[in-house]
């Protein structure tokens, strides 16, 4: 399992000096700004080439369909099988690792839930960081604030 926590920890960082406005004004300075490049766009969904090694090297650019880009994905591990304690266990120190780097550079996280599944969060004015470790991977997911607060928003027909 590869995991490129200095390059992961770069990202984090221009994410967070980025000036974003979550249009597709965005995409082009902030593949500049990270040496990364469109491969292709389909339907709501730009992938883009990234500079990591790992997880094929893509990261996805989603549109929101309330207007604007809802999030930025990127996968930055490969695949480990989730039945495989040994690797799920090195799976998670490579995450424990993650989170601290990224705390160095982004504060401490504003949420953080463990488990077999755990999560991380970072609330920033203009940028949420959220990072997971879901089906055998580590995920860096740079979201959208008011996709953010709507994901947060509780939904109105939930008691019924």
């Amino acid at each position: 399992m590869l995991v490129e926590t200095e390059k992961v920890e770069h990202i984090a960082t221009v994410a967070a000096s980025f000036d974003w406005s979550w249009t597709e004004d965005d995409l082009t300075p902030v593949c500049d700004a990270l040496g990364w490049a469109v491969v292709s766009r389909t339907g709501r969904t730009t992938t883009l080439r990234t500079d990591l090694s790992a997880a094929q090297s893509q990261a996805y650019w989603r549109e929101w369909d309330q207007g604007g880009i809802r999030e930025l994905i990127i996968v930055v591990t490969d695949q480990v099988n989730a039945n495989d304690g040994a690797a799920m266990q090195r799976l998670q120190g490579e995450y424990d690792t993650l989170v601290a780097r990224l705390a160095t550079g982004l504060g401490p996280p504003h949420d953080v839930q463990r488990g077999p599944e755990p999560k991380a969060r970072w609330d920033h004015n203009n940028l949420v960081v959220r990072l997971y470790v879901l089906r055998g991977y580590i995920n860096l997911y740079l979201v959208n604030p008011a996709y953010q607060q709507w994901l947060d928003t509780p939904d109105d027909f939930a008691a019924y």
